[in-house]
C-alpha cells in the first residue's frame, strides 16, 4: 500500500471520478484503474461502486476513508517536521461532542476557530450517546463523563459541576425538600441509567425516576416547565439559574460528581497538527475559568 495510491484513492473519492483525479495525480487513467485495483485487493475490500456516469464510495470505501486521510496527514507532518517547514494545521477534523454542549459551547465558538486556522474542514457528530473513537475513526472526542478507556489520551477541558434544580413554580405547589431523605416525595428525572444520587457528605439516594430522557436540553426544559426535580451540569443551566428559571434545590448537599469536560484521542497515534490546533483553542475558550463560571 503506497502513498500515491492512498492519495488517489483519497482524490478520487473527492472528484467522483477516475478520470479526474489520475489528471489531478499526472497519471493515465488506466494507471489510475490498475493502482485502484490493487489497493482494494491489499485492503481486502471492493472501495468503489463504478458506473459509466459517475464513482462513489462503497459502504467499506466510506469506513476507509478516515483512515487514509489520517495516514497522508501523518506523514506530510511528519515530512513538514522533518523538513523544518514546520507543521500547519490542516485537512479533515473528524470530531464528536455531547449534542447540548456542542451546541452551547463548541459550535458558537467554530467560526473564530476557522478564521485561525482556515485549513482545517471539519466533520462534527453531536450526540449524547458515547460513541466509540476509534470505531467511529474520531480525531478528537469530547464528553463529560466519568472515562474509563485508558486508551485514550486525555486533556482536562473545564469542570462539569452539577447541582440540584427545580423551578421555582414546582417548589411552590410540592414543597422545598430540605434533606436529600426528602426527594423521595418528589417527581425527579435522570438520564438512562442514572438510578442514584450521591452526595459530598456520603449520603446516596436511589432516585424515584417519575421520568427519563436521554437529552440534556429536553430534561432542562422539563424541570424549568415544573415537572419535576433534576440534577443539572451548570455548564447546560447556568442561563437559567442567573434568570431564576431554575433554583438550587438542597445546596447545604453538594452532589459528588465524578466527570469533566475532557478532550480525548488514541493514545497510540501522532497528534497532527489539526487536533492539537483545536484542543489549544478549546483550552483557550474555557480556561482559567469557564463562562458558565464566571
Amino acid at each position: 500500500m503506497d502513498i500515491l495510491s492512498l492519495r488517489l484513492f483519497l482524490r478520487v473519492a473527492h472528484l467522483s471520478g477516475v478520470s479526474a483525479a489520475a489528471r489531478d495525480l499526472s497519471l493515465s487513467p488506466a494507471t489510475a484503474s490498475a493502482r485502484l485495483a490493487k489497493l482494494e485487493e491489499t485492503v481486502g475490500a471492493r472501495l468503489f461502486n463504478r458506473t459509466t456516469r459517475a464513482v462513489s464510495l462503497t459502504t467499506d470505501g466510506a469506513a476507509f476513508l478516515p483512515y487514509a486521510q489520517h495516514t497522508i496527514e501523518t506523514i506530510e507532518a511528519g515530512l513538514g517536521a522533518v523538513s523544518g517547514k514546520g507543521e500547519e494545521a490542516q485537512g479533515l477534523l473528524r470530531m464528536t461532542m455531547p449534542g447540548s454542549f456542542g451546541r452551547m459551547h463548541i459550535v458558537p465558538a467554530l467560526a473564530a476557530f476557522q478564521d485561525r486556522h482556515p485549513r482545517v474542514s471539519l466533520d462534527l457528530r453531536l450526540s449524547d450517546e458515547v460513541l466509540d473513537v476509534v470505531e467511529g475513526a474520531y480525531d478528537l472526542v469530547i464528553r463529560n463523563a466519568p472515562l474509563a478507556d485508558s486508551s485514550l489520551a486525555v486533556r482536562q477541558l473545564a469542570p462539569d459541576r452539577r447541582l440540584l434544580v427545580a423551578s421555582p413554580g414546582y417548589l411552590v405547589q410540592h414543597g422545598t425538600p430540605v434533606t436529600p431523605e426528602e426527594l423521595i416525595e418528589h417527581r425527579c428525572i435522570t438520564f438512562p441509567g442514572g438510578g442514584q444520587w450521591k452526595f459530598v457528605n456520603g449520603q446516596s439516594i436511589r432516585v424515584p425516576r417519575s421520568f427519563v430522557v436521554n437529552d440534556g436540553e429536553a430534561m432542562r426544559n422539563m424541570i424549568e416547565n415544573g415537572l419535576c426535580v433534576g440534577v443539572k451540569s451548570v455548564w447546560n443551566a447556568y442561563e437559567s439559574l442567573r434568570s431564576g428559571r431554575l433554583v438550587q434545590v438542597l445546596p447545604d448537599y453538594p452532589l459528588i460528581t465524578t466527570s469533566s469536560i475532557s478532550a480525548l484521542y488514541p493514545r497510540n497515534r501522532i497528534v497532527a497538527p489539526k487536533v492539537r490546533a483545536m484542543i489549544d483553542f478549546l483550552v483557550e475558550q474555557f480556561a482559567p475559568v469557564p463562562p458558565w463560571e464566571r
